[in-house]
């Protein structure tokens, strides 16, 4: 699904609302089209597969209701524009528009798209650029605005997700087995684990990890073993840390190759804390590649990056000053609206 290409025009942007929906929670922010930030919420996720479709719909309404709510007189949005987990067709799409529908009744112009469209538009303004996602799991955009966009990875935990915390977290835990059975040397990892787990027998690994409990967060905050190990130097460690970026460099070496004018990468989610994952990444990038393109870390700005798709799109939108200006506008609103107790 080429989700930048389906977001239509806004012909009216003076109410816009933009949500940021996940499989943990969500987040809406309701805002003039100048930038004012009006109102926010925080709410549940809008991940189907984590909440189920009434759910996750539900969820929607509650937070975009919770966002209008906190405005200071009532607001009819003209403009929304909702990116989040799970949105993998237009089935999908067409489950959380619904539940748009029932708090934003009337003529407002409605778009619901992949959670990676927000990171992507908020990587390099709008141009051609790469955005790279992760954290617990892993997934790739790569998208201009003449050429349209393609998801490469994104597959989750059973098909995907290499280079993420979970990718890393659970060779972390196979390193238990390997090293007990002389088929690694990783000790140093395998004796953090352990260590982490309070376990004396490999056998006790499969009672504590093949638990309904045990979810993709869990296996993947054994990644900060890993990453902490490698980074001292345990040689090992670097080598399976090595593994994993090189298998997502390849994804984004294949997303340059499909795209023309691609000169920016964009980095989001936990792991690009780690200086050791972005240095082994940067240079994973540069030998699948063949390129050097300029890596960037945005932060916490996907919310930005979906309004200004919002303002793009409206009639006489472009890029330049008044744009930029706009969504300093509403990061700056977004910033202070965290912040508050609500």
């Amino acid at each position: 699904m080429d989700w930048l290409r389906s977001i239509p025009a806004f012909p009216d942007v003076s109410t816009v609302v933009v949500v940021d929906g996940g499989g943990t929670g969500s987040r809406a922010a309701v805002a003039t089209g100048d930038g004012e930030v009006l109102g926010y919420a925080r709410g549940g996720p809008t991940n189907s597969r984590s909440a189920g479709d009434d759910g996750a719909a539900e969820n929607l309404r509650a937070v975009i209701g919770g966002a209008l709510a906190d405005a200071a007189r009532p607001l009819s949005p003209t403009a929304v524009l909702v990116s989040s987990a799970s949105v993998d067709t237009e089935a999908h799409a067409e489950v959380l528009a619904d539940g748009v529908r029932k708090v934003v009744p009337g003529p407002a112009t409605v778009a619901v798209v992949a959670d990676t469209i927000g990171c992507w538009a908020a990587t390099a303004r709008l141009e051609p650029a790469v955005a790279v996602i992760s954290g617990t799991g892993s997934a790739v955009l790569a998208g201009a605005l003449d050429q349209g966009s393609r998801r490469y990875g994104g597959w989750d935990y059973v098909l995907g997700d290499e280079g993420s915390g979970f990718a890393l977290g659970r060779a972390a835990l196979r390193e238990v087995l390997l090293v007990s059975e002389g088929r690694s040397d990783g000790d140093a990892l395998a004796h953090a684990v352990r260590a982490r787990l309070d376990i004396r027998e490999t056998d006790e690994l499969f009672d504590l990890v093949y638990k309904p409990e045990v979810d993709k967060a869990y296996i993947a905050s054994f990644a900060k073993d890993v990453l902490r190990l490698a980074a001292d130097g345990d040689r090992r460690s670097g080598a399976l840390v090595e593994e994993q970026v090189r298998l997502l460099a390849d994804t984004v070496a294949a997303a340059i190759r499909d795209f023309s004018g691609i000169h920016t990468v964009g980095c989001f989610g936990g792991i690009w804390n780690v200086p050791t994952y972005r240095t082994r990444f940067t240079r994973a990038v540069v030998a699948a590649s063949g390129r050097q393109p300029t890596l960037v870390y945005p932060g916490d700005v996907a919310m930005a990056g979906s309004f200004r798709l919002v303002v793009r799109q409206k009639p006489g939108g472009g890029p330049g000053a008044a744009e930029d200006a706009a969504v300093e506008r509403f990061e700056a609103g977004l910033l202070a609206a965290k912040g508050s107790p609500a």
